[in-house]
């Protein structure tokens, strides 16, 4: 006959190998016939990961892109990714939704002024 030991021992491996949603479902269960009428909070949320954000990103070659295709796109907004134009256009969130859809890395979305307009002075 097995001990007590061994069976808790043998139900706990069991119960972690399960995944958390259907532990946490066990556990209320078990909370809920054992206390009967006291409120059972939700379950713990799971640790944000902080993903270091890019800043060492070499932006040389859309700079020359934007150089190069200034006049022909002045008026638009571009979304670049290195020197590939992804999209362009006069909605920004219509570039934008193209270039996340594209999947470039870290792309760069501009406005081009117009060749002809007046400079802004503050």
């Amino acid at each position: 006959m097995q001990s007590e030991y061994s069976i808790y021992e043998k139900l706990l491996s069991q119960v972690m190998s399960l995944p958390k949603p259907i532990r946490w479902r066990l556990a209320r269960t078990v909370l809920a016939d054992e206390f009967p009428g006291e409120p059972i909070s939700h379950p713990p949320q799971e640790p944000v990961i902080y993903k270091e954000p890019r800043y060492n990103v070499d932006s040389t070659a859309s700079m020359n892109w934007l150089s190069q295709h200034r006049a022909e796109y002045g008026g638009q907004w571009v979304a670049l990714d290195g020197d590939r134009l992804i999209a362009h256009g006069l909605d920004v969130k219509e570039v934008f939704a193209l270039a996340k859809a594209d999947g470039a890395d870290l792309p760069l979305i501009t406005y081009i002024e117009p060749a002809d307009a007046l400079p802004f002075i503050f």
